[in-house]
């Protein structure tokens, strides 16, 4: 492959890593797509490539079709994944190396993890038309199914997703306020503040993977979710550990980076409906939060 300096499609890179990442909901996954998608591309005749009009196209078009591979693939993997499987945070403030287009609606950890529950050609098809802004004549191109098909596909997506999409979107500094009020209440062993700023139904999802201690189920309702934050913090106190807690702006939305020492242990996300926190995700599996310790150096 050409060094980046000659390379004429090495910017295309980081759009096949944000297509990627959707697709998969893996920044490691993202970048091996691209990777392969670029590989893909140097390995056509220059004759080859002076026919293609449109080389992003194309290369979509191939990130496309590995990252649908890779999805089915991984389907029975998170099937058999230990505890519920999350999404890997991404770094989207402005003093990420992500780009800004990335910071919008198609990346929030809520509605990544919700389309978990799709099928891999549903994905696929919402995100390359949803997102990606692709007609359906060229989704049934590179999914290799009628268009009518494709507009089934993209439908039952949008059907599927229509409860976490219908969500209205809650300002950057109430969703703060409200993050930072829960900690602080978990931290001070205040059960009664904790409480009041769940919804009653509020669900909780923790990923350890193997490497780390998690809830191995979702937990639901603010009382087993209040237990919870008040045993951790009893234990904390116990052991004299001291958490310290940084706020970013990951996936679009602010969050939680919650250090022991200098260790980053957990990212925690929220989100509000009717000003409670309806969901808590807690992702503590090392492995995914690589890239995002990349990110912040």
């Amino acid at each position: 492959m050409l060094p980046p300096a000659q390379d004429p499609t090495a910017h295309y890179r980081r759009d096949l890593e944000r297509l990627g990442y959707r697709m998969l909901g893996s920044w490691a996954d993202a970048e091996d797509i691209a990777q392969e998608s670029l590989l893909r591309w140097h390995k056509l005749t220059p004759e080859q490539q002076a026919e293609i009009r449109e080389p992003l196209a194309w290369l979509r078009t191939a990130a496309s079709r590995i990252s649908l591979d890779r999805l089915k693939s991984a389907q029975h993997q998170r099937e058999t994944y230990v505890g519920p499987w999350l999404p890997e945070p991404l770094l989207t403030d402005e003093h990420s190396p992500a780009d800004q287009a990335s910071i919008e609606d198609s990346i929030t950890y809520a509605l990544l993890h919700a389309m978990e529950r799709l099928s891999p050609t549903e994905r696929a098809a919402f995100i390359l038309h949803d997102v990606f802004d692709y007609s359906f004549p060229q989704i049934a191109d590179i999914l290799k199914k009628e268009e009518a098909n494709c507009r089934q596909l993209a439908s039952r997506a949008r059907r599927a997703l229509r409860a976490e999409k219908a969500k209205r979107p809650v300002e950057p500094e109430s969703h703060q306020q409200l993050l930072t009020a829960f900690l602080a209440a978990a931290e001070a062993r205040d059960a009664q503040t904790l409480e009041s700023l769940l919804a009653q139904d509020a669900t909780l999802y923790s990923d350890g993977g193997k490497l780390a201690k998690a809830a191995r189920r979702p937990l639901h309702s603010s009382e087993i979710i209040t237990r919870l934050f008040l045993g951790l913090s009893r234990k904390a106190k116990k052991t004299g550990l001291r958490y310290e807690v940084q706020l970013k702006q990951i996936n679009g939305q602010p969050t939680a980076l919650i250090y022991n020492g200098n260790q980053l242990e957990t990212v925690l996300f929220i989100t509000i409906q009717n000003q409670k926190i309806a969901t808590i995700y807690q992702q503590r599996n090392p492995e995914k939060l690589r890239h995002l310790l990349k990110q912040l150096g």
